[in-house]
């Protein structure tokens, strides 16, 4: 749809367009005189969820932008719950309860006769606690939740109770002041006192449901930590109490210390063993030596008893002395058996004296120096004999104490391991209780929403909306009206124009006529408009006529149409008169089917022939003209002067069609309602007219709105005022 189609669908409508919303205006004029004054009070509270301090803030934390607006929501959605409205409303009714008499700041007059219209005084009686709002409240509640269906039930739901939790709810506005931490609630109704104590119970309701909402989400997490925190304490308490019992049962004080002090003494004493193996094999050897160098030395010894048994026991008394050394004996019990080992000592010496005259060994070594030193590794030998026999005997008691503490390590390391878990898991949950301690703090500092702007009593009601409701009625009776109109030339599925007519139909345009009876637009100059295009048809017509045969001395043209009031009859007169002013005789017929023939005609015209015909099923087998005029017996007349034979057929979807005389016919023109859908009955019927003509046929659109002829007339003339031509010359129309 262009704007010039949309301009004239405004102008062609516009008594309609005026009409129609001045009614609709006139009647919310009417319906409005007497509407309500509304009364509107606000209050802003800081809720510090975007710049509030917090306890567990170091400095570094960025603000969540996310996550401060789903605060906001919660906040706003906790302000809207039914639960929360449900309360102020209880408590709104309450107050208006306890009322003996209207009182301006909290109930006029108008709603205290409304309230007690709506319950009888048994039903206050029954709902109150005289001078008590609190027990008010409470007994509200009480008889809301008894049953289903109850009076409080029924102010809070019904749809004329001023105390309906949707109406309530329909007049509460929270919004969050542009990104500030402020939250701005409002509400309006028809009473001021109502209007701000309802504000007031809703602050105090929604800010008690959200602190408890917020505190108990910690709640739950401290109380779980508190609960994991004493069970994690009684499991580090038994492994605790486990590894104490286990060094109490095998005495061990501290076991890393005492397995090291085994170790290092071991070690301190496999050190000595080895030194005292070493002293022990050169004692021995050394006494080999000597022996070998000793003449008869030997035999001497070991005729000696008394020498074998001095040194037997010495060796047992040196055993004695360092098993005593290494046991730590007594001071006097060592001294004793040393003294014991000095006189067997110096009895050895005294024995051996006695065979000083073996002074020289076969070597020729003094006899006496062999004897002393013979002597001396004999008494070295025996005392590291002694030696290596304590030795042996403790390394195989270390040998014990390794057996006993290898499998105390082992245990002891798995006892500590549990205890380092449990320690661990005990740490761990006293973390988290205090982060959640932290936190439940945090929240209790941050819940308390601080009233900035209290709500006021309003003085003065809002400005009425009774000029914008009739303002807006009028657009919207004028844009619905318009959109109708719109619609219904969007909707329309008919040619309408001449630009169509091909695209739909399929074949060319001869010509339009303009629609005389539905003109609106009474500047229009139909007659002059027809009379211009009727010659452009006759022109065109002459001249597809001479394409098609020029030296023919006679044309028949068949004008049909495929559905009967397309005005193919005014058409054919009108063409008829034309035709006759060109040359000879013009001759007329038309089916006796059709009325009203005659009135276009000009009369006494001696070129013009005019003969009606009997419309049968015989005519379809009619070969030539002659056929149609010989129906009337009555009538004879000379056709070799008619230059143009101008057929006008019955409509195609009732009656039968004169196939030879089609196929004969030079030129065909259907004729077509502008104002008619062209449907597929049609298009099937013209494909059935195709399959005869052998001619040319084009299409005549009739009844076609003056103003959409301008693609194939120009300049539709009639009076225009300048605006009219200032706004179609911006539209892209043409002037002349």
């Amino acid at each position: 749809m262009t704007l010039i189609v949309f301009f004239r669908i405004i102008l062609k409508k516009l008594k309609w367009l005026v009409i129609f919303p001045a009614l609709l205006a006139g009647m919310v004029t009417y319906f409005t005189r007497n509407l309500t004054k509304e009364y509107q009070s606000s209050a802003t509270i800081y809720t510090g969820l975007a710049s509030g301090y917090s306890i567990t803030d170091d400095g570094t934390e960025k603000v969540d932008y996310f996550k401060v607006n789903n605060a906001f929501d919660n906040l706003i959605t906790t302000v809207k719950a039914r639960e929360t409205i449900e309360e102020v409303c209880l408590k709104l009714l309450a107050q208006h309860l306890l009322l003996k008499a209207p009182d301006p700041n909290i109930l006029d007059v108008k709603g205290f006769e409304d309230l007690h219209s709506l319950l009888s005084d048994e039903d206050i009686a029954q709902m109150i606690v005289p001078g008590n709002f609190d027990k008010t409240v409470k007994k509200l509640y009480q008889i809301k939740d008894s049953s289903n269906k109850n009076v409080v039930q029924n102010l809070l739901t019904s749809s004329a109770s001023p105390y309906a939790t949707t109406k309530i709810l329909a007049n509460v506005t929270v919004v969050r002041k542009s990104t500030s931490d402020m939250l701005e609630i409002g509400y309006k109704t028809n009473d001021a006192g109502v209007c701000v104590n309802t504000l007031r119970f809703l602050i105090e309701s929604f800010s008690s449901r959200y602190k408890d909402i917020k505190g108990s989400e910690t709640t739950n997490v401290v109380k779980y930590f508190e609960d994991q925190m004493k069970l994690a304490f009684n499991n580090l308490q038994g492994s605790e109490n486990r590894l104490r019992d286990f060094g109490v049962n095998n005495k061990i004080i501290n076991y890393y210390e005492q397995a090291k002090f085994v170790a290092e003494s071991k070690e301190d004493l496999s050190t000595d063993y080895y030194k005292e193996k070493m002293s022990f094999e050169g004692a021995q050897t050394a006494i080999k030596r000597i022996e070998e160098k000793m003449n008869s030395y030997t035999d001497f010894v070991s005729a000696n008893e008394v020498l074998v048994k001095l040194r037997t026991d010495l060796a047992n008394v040196n055993y004695k002395i360092e098993n005593a050394k290494i046991f730590k004996y007594g001071a006097d019990k060592i001294a004793e058996m040393q003294d014991q080992a000095d006189n067997i000592k110096l009895q050895l010496k005294e024995k051996a004296r006695e065979y000083y005259d073996f002074n020289n060994t076969i070597e020729w070594v003094p006899q006496n120096s062999l004897l002393n030193e013979w002597l001396a590794k004999v008494v070295e030998l025996e005392e590291s004999k002694g030696r290596l026999m304590v030795y042996d005997q403790r390394l195989r008691q270390y040998d014990g104490i390794y057996k006993e503490f290898a499998p105390l390590g082992s245990t002891i390391n798995r006892l500590e391991r549990e205890v380092g878990v449990q320690e661990k898991e005990y740490l761990s949950v006293l973390h988290g209780l205090n982060l959640a301690k932290l936190r439940q703090q945090s929240l209790e500092m941050s819940n308390t929403l601080k009233v900035v702007d209290h709500p006021y009593f309003p003085l003065q009601p809002l400005p009425s909306k009774r000029a914008m409701l009739i303002l807006v009625s009028f657009m919207a009776g004028f844009i619905l009206l318009l959109a109708y109109y719109i619609g219904s030339a969007m909707m329309n599925n008919s040619i309408q124009s001449p630009d169509k007519v091909e695209k739909i139909i399929g074949l060319p345009l001869l010509s339009a006529l303009p629609d005389r009876k539905n003109n609106d637009d009474r500047e229009v100059q139909v007659h002059e408009m027809q009379s211009s295009l009727m010659q452009q048809i006759i022109n065109t017509v002459f001249i597809d006529l001479k394409k098609i045969d020029p030296l023919a001395k006679s044309y028949t043209i068949i004008i049909f149409s495929t559905k009967g009031d397309e005005g193919k009859s005014f058409f054919a007169e009108l063409l008829v008169n034309k035709l006759s002013r060109i040359r000879n005789k013009v001759l007329y017929l038309y089916p006796d089917s059709s009325g009203d023939h005659g009135k276009n005609l000009e009369p006494e015209n001696p070129k013009l022939l005019t003969f009606s015909y009997q419309v049968n099923d015989g005519i379809i087998d009619y070969h030539g003209i002659k056929d149609f005029i010989r129906q009337n017996e009555n009538i004879s007349t000379d056709l070799s002067e008619v230059s143009y034979n101008v057929l006008e057929i019955p409509r195609l979807n009732k009656y039968p069609i004169p196939a030879n005389l089609v196929e004969q016919a030079h030129y065909s023109i259907m004729v077509v309602h502008a104002a008619k859908s062209w449907t597929s009955a049609d298009q099937f019927l013209l494909k059935t007219y195709l399959k005869l003509t052998a001619g040319k046929i084009s299409v005549l659109l009739n009844h076609v709105v003056p103003d959409l002829l301008e693609s194939i007339y120009g300049e539709i003339p009639k009076k225009r005022s300048y605006f009219r031509r200032k706004i179609k010359e911006a539209l892209g129309g043409e002037q002349y």
